[in-house]
């Protein structure tokens, strides 16, 4: 009986172990896919940690560019993962899923005005990984569903088709009956605004870096 506690006690700890380092900062590998993992270096994105298939299609390193407005396409893009998130993921690691902050950036091939490739998943670094309760294989398993799945709004905004975009998920209460009703509910309600409106979308990335520059200076004079 003992030994058999000991051996419990042993699994629980490798079990804790490997998921918390499964995404540290590094190369991780699974039998089919490898991710680079990283951590933010500047301003917003410095909160969090990035994990990123190295055989994307563009590695190119892109500033995602900062939005003055969220559009009703990124509402419909959302609810869409939400929904393509909890049809994929089993009722145990439904279980696993806390309230975090955690998604997706993507990029379109700006020529086709096509989903190109999901440039990474992303996780506020002091939270729980969110992605750390898959495996790389199981991870690579769900960006391949969102490349086949995921639709494209197609009245979208020129700065989403020319830059990177962020997409996060709602997971709050996702492993709830209503969830997914809840969330086609959302992109109904999401595409009925985007077909009559045309809401301008400006990247403000300069005004919010010479924000941040402004109140770094003054951090700096306060040090």
């Amino acid at each position: 009986m003992k030994k058999i506690t000991l051996l419990f006690i042993a699994l629980f700890v490798v079990n804790t172990l490997f998921s918390q380092i499964l995404y540290e900062e590094g190369i991780v590998k699974g039998k089919n896919v490898t991710y680079r993992v990283s951590r933010g270096k500047e301003r917003f994105e410095k909160l969090f940690t990035y994990i990123q298939n190295v055989n994307n299609p563009d590695t190119t390193c892109k500033e995602v560019p900062e939005r003055d407005v969220i559009p009703a396409q990124m509402v419909d893009l959302e609810a869409q993962l939400a929904v393509i998130l909890h049809d994929f993921l089993s009722a145990d690691e439904l279980k696993e899923c806390l309230p975090v902050v955690a998604g997706i950036t993507l990029r379109l091939d700006a020529s086709k005005k096509e989903l190109l490739q999901v440039t990474n998943f992303f996780y506020l670094s002091a939270t729980n990984s969110f992605w750390g309760n898959l495996s790389p294989d199981r991870l690579y398993e769900l960006e391949q569903l969102i490349m086949k799945k995921l639709e494209l709004p197609y009245k979208l905004q020129e700065t989403y088709i020319k830059d990177d975009f962020r997409v996060f998920f709602d997971v709050f209460n996702i492993e709830d009956v209503k969830y997914v009703k809840e969330m086609k509910e959302r992109r109904k309600r999401a595409m009925e605004t985007w077909k009559k409106e045309d809401i301008e979308v400006r990247d403000v990335t300069e005004e919010w870096n010479a924000r941040w520059m402004k109140k770094k200076k003054y951090k700096e004079v306060l040090l």
